[in-house]
């Protein structure tokens, strides 16, 4: 009677005598994901839901899984990551842009009256001196104008004008003659390329703040990992010691 193989060395045998692409085939079945549902990607909750599923999956045994399918999961991934910052961005963008709103209406306005009776003025001049004056002070009007609308949203708003004093009466030189803040400057620069230019400058995103805030959060994770590790040694140590 013949000795009864085990079943590792069984399917030792049939691992070697199988044809490459069966093999290979039965290898990407067995890691065969689930099948999921659709995420509603009108739905913050269930796109970080999905997000955070599949980095459990990559992390979990990346090397077991087929490279197209590691392809595509990593793609949606980054697709899911791009949705969760732009929802992000839009509720901070609305929340600065209310908090602001009043102060940045009120300059707009006061500006705008400015910039009128700087320009009644000029049509009324015929001194040159008081010409080149009045236009260099209309200048400064129409970019305040411009500093009002299109100030950053993501950033803190800085205000042109301060509140005169009790009794003091609101005029135009204590306005236009005060010092500007520094976008001030980046605005009057920035009006020489356009109304598209302004609108980008306006709706531009805090990048680098963000990836610092990245960095930092990376070096608190490290430390925490670092001390964790310390902490394990130590411990072994002091085991194999009183042993």
């Amino acid at each position: 009677m013949g000795v009864k193989r085990s079943r590792s060395e069984a399917q030792v045998v049939g691992d070697d005598s199988m044809h490459p692409s069966r093999k290979r085939a039965r290898d990407e079945r067995s890691h065969k994901t689930k099948p999921h549902k659709a995420v509603d990607l009108e739905n913050n909750t269930a796109i970080k839901k999905r997000a955070r599923a599949i980095e459990r999956l990559l992390a979990h045994d990346p090397e077991k899984l087929p490279a197209h399918k590691k392809r595509e999961l990593e793609r949606e991934l980054a697709a899911h990551k791009r949705r969760i910052a732009d929802a992000q961005y839009k509720k901070i963008r609305s929340k600065m842009i209310s908090k602001y709103h009043m102060v940045r209406f009120f300059e707009r306005k006061k500006a705008i009256r400015i910039a009128k009776q700087l320009e009644k003025k000029l049509a009324q001049a015929t001194n040159d001196d008081e010409i080149a004056k009045l236009r260099e002070d209309l200048h400064k009007a129409q970019v305040d104008i411009d500093y009002a609308i299109y100030y950053p949203f993501m950033e803190p708003y800085i205000s042109l004008y301060a509140k005169p004093a009790e009794g003091e009466e609101e005029k135009a030189a204590q306005y236009l003659h005060t010092e500007r803040p520094p976008m001030w400057a980046l605005i009057e620069k920035t009006r020489e390329e356009g109304k598209k230019a302004l609108e980008r400058l306006q709706n531009r995103r805090p990048v680098e703040d963000a990836e610092v805030e990245g960095a930092q959060d990376d070096g608190k994770k490290n430390s925490k990992k670092s001390k964790a590790k310390k902490k394990e040694e130590e411990e072994e140590d002091g085991g194999g010691f009183f042993e």
